[in-house]
């Protein structure tokens, strides 16, 4: 298959998400560039080096690699389909839509968003209303051990569905949101393709939400209880506590935003559920805060904890759990980045 017959993909974030979902594309049948920066100089030369216990060892080599946007869309002599961001969205630092910054994005092509946390689009959409905009949700166990090393787990799963800005929904226009869908499952095609759990979903705030429980909770804990993985963290009885009930806090907090249950059953069983799946799997997870922390890098506190906690106050829920959260995260940060600089 030749490129113009090819799905092409651009990725913008080639660490230890954005590396296995490219690879996973490319073993698809898409045709994928990727946007580097700490490790561009080994990727350029010799790809990706992948340990993965769900889909073996292998070694992807991206058709395309960039320095930056600006750069992949000059050298290219093509339009890309998807730009997937898979990069941390830290709007406390800067503006999240400044990665395509000076970038001649065609309005025909598709931004999906692979974020953490909640309110990440309205960034995107201010810049590009006219590009079709896929938010989505990772689930997924991956680190990038040294520079172009990732070692993946057991699960890459991939639920997204198209961003609607609030108040827009009596503003519909068929013929674009019939062309948005033939999008959308374009992508689910090469997702699946490449052997990775794909859903859409209608309601993408919703699983956002549901995401959010999660990433509100261990991953912060992971970094307060001194740099713990999930099962030292989980298998620790006062932690675990400490988890369920931060874990309540964010679930009272995203069923009043969405307006309905995060799942299909009791909302009450959902901490058990998530700490049970999380118990059996082989190995352990680091969250991603856990490995910032490590690497001494900023943390995704803005999108995962704060905007919940902006919520809450709105609603007049009280999350006492997660404000001392957030407020020792921010300080725990603040310490290493100021020795940092």
């Amino acid at each position: 298959m030749g490129v113009n017959e090819q799905t092409k993909i651009l990725l913008l974030g080639g660490g230890a998400l954005g590396s296995i979902f490219g690879w996973r594309l490319q073993e698809g049948g898409c045709f994928v560039s990727v946007i580097c920066r700490s490790n561009y100089e080994v990727v350029k030369a010799s790809g990706y080096q992948i340990e993965s216990v769900k889909y073996g060892n292998g070694n992807f080599v991206p058709d395309m690699v960039f320095k930056s946007c600006s750069e992949a869309i000059a050298k290219s002599d093509f339009v890309y389909d998807y730009i997937l961001i898979c990069t941390k969205s830290l709007p406390n630092i800067s503006n999240p839509a400044d990665l395509l910054k000076g970038c001649s994005v065609s309005e025909s092509t598709v931004i999906v968003l692979i974020q953490n946390g909640i309110d990440i689009e309205k960034y995107f959409f201010e810049v590009f209303p006219k590009n079709v905009l896929i938010s989505a949700t990772a689930y997924i166990d991956t680190k990038q051990t040294d520079s172009g090393v990732i070692v993946h787990g057991e699960r890459v799963s991939l639920y997204y569905g198209l961003y609607r800005p609030e108040g827009a929904d009596g503003e519909v226009d068929a013929g674009k949101e019939a062309k948005s869908q033939a999008l959308l499952e374009k992508l689910e095609r090469c997702l699946v393709s490449g052997n990775v759990d794909s859903k859409i979903l209608e309601n993408i705030q919703r699983e956002r939400w549901n995401k959010l429980i999660w990433n509100s909770t261990l991953n912060p804990i992971s970094v307060l209880s001194g740099g713990s993985n999930s099962k030292e963290m989980l298998e620790n009885p006062n932690i675990r506590q400490l988890v369920v009930n931060a874990m309540k806090e964010t679930i009272s907090v995203g069923e009043a935003v969405v307006k309905m249950p995060l799942e299909d059953f009791p909302s009450e069983d959902i901490p058990d559920l998530l700490i049970g799946q999380m118990l059996k799997r082989k190995n352990a997870v680091y969250p991603s805060m856990m490995m910032d922390y490590m690497f001494k890098r900023p943390m995704e506190h803005e999108v995962i904890l704060h905007n919940a906690i902006k919520y809450a106050d709105r609603l007049g829920i009280d999350v006492p759990i997660l404000k001392t959260i957030y407020a020792l995260i921010l300080g725990t940060e603040a310490k290493y980045l100021k020795r940092a600089k």
